[in-house]
């Protein structure tokens, strides 16, 4: 009970996810990303409802059937089992602000993550560790828009205090007592279905679906229990000049480049490298920050009981997934697209991981350097 009750360190929680990462490409050839799932729920929904569409990233196909869907709901039934055994649980409402921004939030992402391609996991995070050029230019795009998305908060909150009477004190509701608490049973409740769905899965021959669903599962407990935001380690770093989750983000790459290096494995996705690339990831960095999340920020809010959070997947999920139906193409094919570059093709696997090494330095150095900048003001 006190793995699930008291919070992990910020470190254990990157480096976890890096190795959950690692070991999940290792065992079904997957690497995290959750937004181009998304895509594929809301051409699903397009096409339930009439108006035929493809998929902009991979085939249609029934969720039950289709891996990386699992892996998005095992994210979301980990977070509500983590949250429900730490007494964390609630149904957290917005006014229509709240909600507006989280749909505004959802529909950038959604454009933002066809253009990358993927989301902030799959377009930087991953895609740096699995040696595509495109991971170091979605960061710059990353950057500037989680700066921007931030601005826009700020202003919002000021605006905010100005209304706020502080001469009145309301009088708060009265919580219920941790002890009388039934969350706890309920947690266990949510992972004995977790369980449960896996042997179906594992009795009906398709174990790596079901081995996929849990390793979703350990993604949500990871981020629940640590509060490791990728959203946060963009905004901060601009935005109150702090690059303490950043610092843990790139360490955990380090880690996850040299394994990939020394596995040297098939099936690395390089993706299209082009001005998309920046321009994509200004507009996801944008929307995960009004939205309150990135793609895997928004699937661990769900399970936590974020409304706002609903919001902003489900306009996600329909702005992208009506990709196809506005661009006439699939992602990656079309003028839109640059080429894939995959740097061990070009430099050896060697020069790949002092590449990526030495993208990582500078921007650890970048983050040291605004840092100093705070510590001057101060």
């Amino acid at each position: 009970m006190r793995l699930f009750t008291e919070p992990w360190p910020l470190g254990v929680g990157a480096l976890a996810l890096s190795l959950t990462n690692f070991f999940m490409f290792m065992y079904a050839a997957r690497t995290l990303g959750t937004f181009p799932t998304m895509a594929m729920w809301g051409s699903w929904i397009y096409n339930l409802l009439g108006l035929k569409t493809e998929s902009p990233f991979a085939p249609l196909n029934p969720i039950y059937r289709d891996m990386p869907s699992l892996l998005n709901i095992g994210i979301i039934l980990g977070t509500l089992g983590t949250a429900l055994l730490a007494r964390e649980f609630k149904i957290r409402k917005e006014d229509w602000q709240g909600y507006l921004l989280g749909a505004v939030g959802g529909i950038l992402m959604g454009f933002g993550t066809v253009l990358l391609p993927s989301c902030n996991l799959g377009g930087f995070w991953v895609a740096t560790m699995t040696f595509s050029l495109r991971g170091p230019l979605a960061a710059i795009g990353l950057l500037l828009g989680a700066f921007a998305g931030g601005k826009i908060l700020q202003y919002q909150m000021r605006k905010a205090l100005q209304n706020v009477d502080f001469t009145r004190a309301f009088t708060g509701k009265p919580t219920i007592s941790q002890t009388a608490s039934r969350q706890p049973m309920r947690g266990l409740m949510v992972f004995g279905f977790i369980f449960a769905v896996f042997l179906v899965y594992y009795f009906l021959g398709m174990p790596k679906h079901g081995g996929l669903f849990l390793f979703g599962v350990l993604v949500g407990v990871i981020i629940q229990r640590s509060r490791l935001c990728f959203t946060a380690a963009f905004r901060e770093i601009l935005i109150s000049r702090d690059g303490k989750v950043m610092k843990w983000v790139l360490l955990s790459m380090v880690v996850g480049a040299l394994g990939f290096a020394l596995h040297r494995g098939q099936g690395f996705n390089a993706g299209p490298v082009g001005w998309h690339n920046i321009v994509g990831g200004f507009l996801f960095g944008m929307g995960m920050v009004l939205a309150g999340g990135c793609g895997l920020g928004i699937l661990v809010r769900s399970g936590e009981g974020y409304t706002r959070s609903w919001v902003a997947i489900l306009s996600g999920m329909l702005t992208s997934g009506a990709w196809v139906h506005i661009y006439g193409q699939k992602v990656g094919q079309g003028w839109l697209y640059g080429k894939p570059v995959f740097l061990p093709d070009i430099i050896g696997w060697g020069g790949a991981l002092a590449f990526v090494y030495a993208f990582l330095l500078v921007f650890y150095l970048f983050i040291l350097w605004v840092e100093a900048g705070k510590y001057e003001r101060a």
